[in-house]
């Protein structure tokens, strides 16, 4: 039988804010060039593109470490929200970066729960177009899986030990399994 691990609570990095203030910075500078050329549609974009990017970055180093997104026990995980969903309703756990080309390490985890577990489906929200870490429920259009979906541009434990994303994972993954095999 393994050992009781504590618990680790996670929070959000901010890798992906350091990609975006730069990014920001060139298209305002490109906007700035479309403007003087006449070119006021590509003016109009820039300004959004460049005011959004900028924004997210400021929001993405306001948000970081100031709260917990994600505890994880032997028992199962604990979101933000106060959701819990215990390792006994999942039937399995994915992962995938759903944005490998941009810089900062985007995460999405897929907790996927027994059919008589209760999911509500997630809405929309104004979180997810500042790539801030959320989590909502969501029933598959195809077998109707249900399932619960974290994702977060990075995350880092809030105190202990420095952890990688690989780290985080394998922790996860091992807590899973024990409950899974016994």
């Amino acid at each position: 039988m393994n050992a009781t691990r504590p618990p680790i609570t996670y929070t959000e990095g901010k890798r992906f804010a350091w990609a975006c203030i730069p990014v920001s910075a060139v298209v305002l500078w490109l906007c700035v060039a479309a403007f003087r050329e006449g070119k006021t549609g590509f003016f109009i974009a820039g300004l959004l593109l460049g005011g959004w990017a900028g924004v997210m970055g400021i929001v993405q180093f306001a948000m970081n470490g100031k709260a917990a997104t994600m505890t994880v026990s032997d028992e199962g995980v604990r979101f933000a929200d106060g959701l819990f969903v215990a390792f006994s309703d999942m039937e399995k756990i994915t992962t995938i970066n759903p944005l490998p080309t941009i810089f900062g390490s985007f995460l999405n985890i897929v907790f996927y729960v027994k059919p008589d577990v209760a999911v509500i489906q997630a809405g929309r929200s104004l979180r997810r177009a500042f790539c801030l870490t959320t989590v909502g429920g969501n029933i598959s259009m195809v077998g109707k899986h249900k399932m619960f979906s974290f994702m977060t541009p990075g995350m880092r434990p809030m105190s202990g030990a420095k952890m990688d994303q690989d780290a985080i994972l394998e922790d996860l993954f091992a807590r899973f399994d024990a409950v899974r095999s016994h």
